[in-house]
């Protein structure tokens, strides 16, 4: 029995960007729109792998929309281009955009920027947005849409001199480009899990499933007396 459909839920947009230690942005990001002035941002579902690139297209014309409407487990990976600078920031940040809503983010986070297991805190200041500007981060680790929500449940970013384990390929992509550029890449992930409540006339044909195995057995037990 099919416990729980899911509704659609499409990631649209993805920013990552550097805070400081009181939490502000301090304006250096990438992010997966080519429309805007920052540099781009190429998410992959396997590390290293240029073949996995999910972003469609290069420059201004880079755009994102990955369905996750199936529940399950999602961990994409991510790529930026360093420019050979290294910024003395003590955290990063992280924006989702779901299903279009490319201005105002779904999920937010932060976590201490070059942790291997860092604690993701859910981020409300003022943020690398899409399309230019900045946005109110969504203070919020989950985003529902109809019986459906994604929560976010881990987030790592490395600049270039820390690479660890994401970036074992220094450079796969450039400021706006997924090719190699000769400066080493930006690095990290983050993972989603997304989960579909049962409808009410779900759990009704759920509740009337028991009630029948559960009234089949009595006839069962009466019978074999």
């Amino acid at each position: 029995m099919n416990t729980a459909s899911a509704d659609t839920l499409s990631l649209t947009g993805a920013s990552v960007y550097d805070i400081n230690s009181a939490g502000v942005y301090v304006g250096n990001g990438w992010d997966t729109s080519g429309s805007d002035a920052a540099a781009n941002l190429y998410l992959l579902t396997t590390p290293n792998d240029a073949s996995s690139f999910i972003n469609g297209g290069n420059g201004p014309a880079t755009s994102l929309n990955q369905n996750l409407s199936t529940p399950g487990t999602y961990t994409f990976y991510f790529r930026a281009d360093g420019g050979g600078f290294n910024w003395p920031t003590s955290s990063a940040g992280l924006n989702l955009f779901f299903n279009g809503s490319n201005n105002t983010p779904g999920v937010s986070a932060y976590v201490p920027f070059n942790a291997v297991h860092p604690t993701v805190a859910a981020y409300g200041n003022n943020s690398l947005g899409i399309n230019g500007g900045d946005v109110q981060a969504a203070n919020s680790l989950s985003f529902s849409v109809g019986n459906t929500t994604l929560t976010l449940s881990n987030f790592t970013l490395f600049d270039y001199a820390n690479p660890a384990v994401p970036n074992a390929v220094p450079d796969l992509v450039g400021f706006y480009d997924n090719t190699p550029n000769h400066l080493a890449d930006y690095s990290g992930s983050f993972t989603v899990n997304v989960s579909a409540v049962p409808e009410p006339g779900q759990w009704a044909m759920m509740v009337g499933g028991i009630g029948l195995l559960a009234a089949t057995r009595r006839r069962r037990k009466q019978a074999g007396k």
